[in-house]
């Protein structure tokens, strides 16, 4: 899977949920776009504890770093 921003990780959610919510969208597919959508939500849970973390260290240094 690509690395995508915050910000494209959770648009991919949205749109994965508005799919799902489409009357239009058969069982299977909807299967798919579970599973698709359940491997989001674990990157975007990962991106968030690492923006987390980096905010975390800028504030108790109370300057800017380079982050790894």
């Amino acid at each position: 899977m690509e690395n995508k921003s915050f910000k494209e990780t959770l648009e991919t959610i949205r749109n994965i949920s508005n799919k799902l919510n489409e009357p239009s969208t058969s069982m299977e597919e909807a299967i798919v776009l579970y599973k698709q959508g359940t491997e989001m939500i674990k990157q975007a849970e990962e991106q968030l504890t690492k923006i987390e973390g980096e905010v975390k260290k800028v504030l108790e240094n109370n300057q800017l770093e380079d982050f790894k």
